[in-house]
């Protein structure tokens, strides 16, 4: 049971974490967060919300898709194929790190998190907002360890595929030394920039220009990723998610979310790379890899929960709580 609950007031983060497990989406403006903390209880609110209309209209013939809890239990066979050479797993790599690069010279925040008012037009309004998001994902990203029994405070922390280091800042105040590492130099420059004018010091970034130079990193004590993976090809996907599990110490934990199936979507390499780029990509890394991975990396996978990463698309995402030995 969480503070609140025991206190029965609401926090922010609370409305926040109910609207994206229930709804699978972010609250629409402040307003509508500060009117949610009024509830009696984080319970009452989530009963609330699993009666609402939209929730209604999600779990039957509504416009927004229906949840994915209880569906695809008789997908078909998933035809993802997560193998590739050293040579193609370099070309995706190198095709998602031009695609990024563009992102973090047009539209950096936007890419981060796609929201209207995160566009460079409406951004200067916006901006802390963006940053607060950050924060409160944290919060609720670091309950994965409260639960464990597991102490929310750590020494070397990692989010990867920071960007502009929405989640790296948040992750700065439980981290002795926060390591923000992505595809994107434009990306992490604006992030280089915000820590110098918020006189962040604990906070690093740099830049990666392969999957094999994640091997560099190692000792990690937790190590974060949301809304990351999703966005490059599976067998990309993969190699990304040993590494880093790799780069935790003993003990150390690693809190990843990727969708685990998308309807009707099938992956072949040689297909992909003859194909155009997408502006966008959304992928999934089956479950069976998944676990293969954790287990091959001598970790344990202490929790799995569904989340609503993907949006409207059709499939299912998880965060998976994993640690290692």
């Amino acid at each position: 049971m969480s503070e609140a609950e025991r206190s029965g007031g609401v926090t922010r983060d609370d409305v926040i974490e109910v609207y994206r497990t229930v709804l699978g989406r972010e609250p629409e403006t402040e307003d509508v967060i500060s009117h949610a903390m009024g509830f009696d209880s984080v319970l009452a609110m989530h009963r609330a919300f699993l009666a609402s209309e939209e929730f209604a209209q999600r779990c039957g013939a509504g416009k927004r898709r229906p949840l994915a809890v209880g569906r695809y239990m008789v997908a078909p066979t998933i035809d993802v194929d997560t193998a590739c050479t050293d040579e193609q797993l370099q070309a995706m790599f190198d095709r998602i790190a031009a695609a990024w690069q563009a992102f973090g010279e047009s539209e950096p925040h936007w890419s981060v998190l796609s929201a209207d008012d995160f566009r460079q037009d409406r951004l200067a309004g916006n901006i802390d907002r963006f940053f607060e998001t950050g924060r409160g994902e944290i919060k609720v990203l670091l309950r994965f360890l409260s639960r464990a029994g597991l102490p929310t405070k750590v020494g070397r922390a990692m989010d990867f595929g920071c960007g502009v280091g929405r989640l790296s800042f948040g992750l700065a105040a439980y981290a002795d030394r926060v390591v923000g590492v992505d595809i994107s130099p434009p990306h992490l420059r604006l992030a280089e920039r915000h820590a110098a004018e918020q006189g962040i010091a604990n906070v690093d970034f740099e830049a990666i220009a392969s999957v094999a130079d994640l091997d560099r990193y190692a000792g990690f004590d937790l190590i974060v990723s949301r809304i990351v993976l999703q966005h490059n090809p599976p067998p990309v996907m993969a190699a990304l998610f040993a590494r880093l599990l790799a780069a935790l110490a003993p003990g150390g934990c690693a809190i990843v979310q990727m969708p685990t199936y998308i309807e009707g979507q099938s992956f072949s390499a040689a297909t992909y790379l003859a194909a155009e780029q997408p502006q966008m990509e959304m992928n999934y890394l089956p479950q069976p890899v998944i676990h293969r991975i954790i287990a091959e990396a001598g970790c344990a996978l202490l929790e799995m929960r569904e989340d609503g990463a993907i949006g409207d698309l059709p499939g299912v995402s998880h965060i998976f709580f994993v640690r290692r030995s």
